[in-house]
């Protein structure tokens, strides 16, 4: 008996279960239990438990209606207020060996994930291309690039289970990697004959750019809040006017024209005073959460049969991408903070990368940040394009 049916009903549930799991995982960040699976992969696995257990029916009006809404509505509104966040300009301040150091991951990626699905693809389902597809987009930027590139190509259900199943086994093992690197920094740095001379110079620089408005730091108000609605309401009002024309060419579906147009209105966005707009990333996140979870009520985990095929998938092209990686390392003499920023850059952006930075150095911050946002701008282009050449391959 499905329980839940009307459009409030099923954004009620989702929501309920975001505050029972990031409650819980606020109040206990030691548990064992938040420890080896995140808050964001326990929400998604709820979501796909109630749609096993037909807690909502996927076939109702209203849940057909409130699904719709993510796309049409609250898709470019996340985009929006996530691209807000960064001002394109400050990326000129990393310098060009910390862009070369994140395009050296993004090389290994493609290149491990697109050997790994040749090898692999005869074991997979048929929308195979589609989750390696989109777990590309969370290993070149992170989360809300991975469901841009999955609402592009209509990765749902089990096949973006698979992805969210691909990126966990990526991530708990190069993280793992990346914190085995920081205590040995002099034998790389010695190793690769690197030097991390003139680094400083430019932290500077970043933090003071970051540090011009320390009004940032204040809680965000209802007023603030009021505003970024105002803003992310009225520019997906605009994108969707603009569909609705049927002006934009047919190289992409409507949703891909959303997450087009809602990404460069918020880079365009971020040029200006409104970049310092507080709260504008809690926005972002609600949106991405909740995206998150309508792309898992499609699921039915009964139906995850080929998750070995993927996981086996995932660890080959975490193997091929570190040969890759390590070789481009070794070619262009990059030193152990900035190999390993701007791969994690790639894997986690800027949830992940400035951890790492201030691992090796507190002052060093910045780089992991702005190297973060830079995955988000250019993680959903590199992916749509690698998605497309994953379908020819079949």
């Amino acid at each position: 008996m499905n329980l839940i049916t009307s459009v409030e009903g099923f954004w009620a549930l989702l929501l309920c279960l975001m505050l029972v799991i990031f409650g819980l995982e606020k109040k206990y960040p030691d548990s064992k239990v938040f420890k080896y699976i995140p808050g964001m992969l326990w929400l998604m696995i709820a979501v796909a438990a109630c749609a096993t257990l037909h807690v909502f029916d996927p076939n109702a009006d209203g849940v057909i209606a409130a699904q719709d809404m993510m796309y049409t509505t609250f898709l470019p509104m996340m985009l929006i207020m996530f691209m807000l966040t960064c001002d394109v300009r400050d990326l000129i301040k990393l310098g060009p060996r910390m862009i070369l150091s994140f395009f050296c991951t993004t090389i290994g990626v493609l290149v491990g994930l697109g050997v790994a699905y040749f090898l692999l693809k005869s074991h997979l389902p048929e929308m195979g291309w589609g989750s390696v597809a989109a777990v590309s987009g969370s290993w070149i930027g992170e989360t809300i690039n991975m469901r841009a590139v999955a609402a592009i190509f209509g990765v749902e259900g089990t096949d973006f289970a698979y992805a969210a199943v691909m990126d966990t086994v990526g991530f708990t093992i190069v993280l793992a990697v990346a914190m085995a690197i920081i205590p040995r920094q002099d034998k790389w740095n010695k190793y690769f004959k690197a030097s991390t001379e003139g680094i400083d110079a430019i932290a500077v620089k970043i933090n003071a750019s970051m540090e011009s408005h320390p009004e940032m730091k204040d809680a965000p108000s209802m007023l603030d809040y009021t505003k970024l609605f105002a803003i992310a309401l009225t520019g997906t009002a605009v994108i969707n006017w603009i569909l609705s024309m049927g002006i934009m060419p047919s190289i992409l579906n409507n949703t891909g024209w959303r997450v087009v147009l809602g990404s460069l209105l918020g880079i365009a966005l971020g040029l200006t005073p409104l970049h310092w707009s507080k709260g504008a990333t809690n926005v972002a996140n609600v949106f991405l959460y909740l995206s998150l979870c309508v792309a898992m009520s499609y699921s039915d985990l009964t139906t995850c049969t080929d998750a070995p095929w993927f996981i086996l998938l995932a660890i080959i092209a975490v193997a091929i991408l570190y040969v890759v990686w390590l070789i481009l390392c070794k070619i262009f003499h990059l030193d152990a903070f900035t190999a390993s920023v701007g791969f994690m850059a790639n894997f986690g952006g800027t949830s992940s990368a400035p951890a790492i930075a201030a691992a090796y150095n507190t002052n060093w911050i910045g780089f992991g940040i702005l190297l973060g946002f830079f995955g988000d701008v250019v993680g959903t282009w590199i992916s749509t394009a690698f998605g497309y050449f994953l379908q020819t391959l079949g």
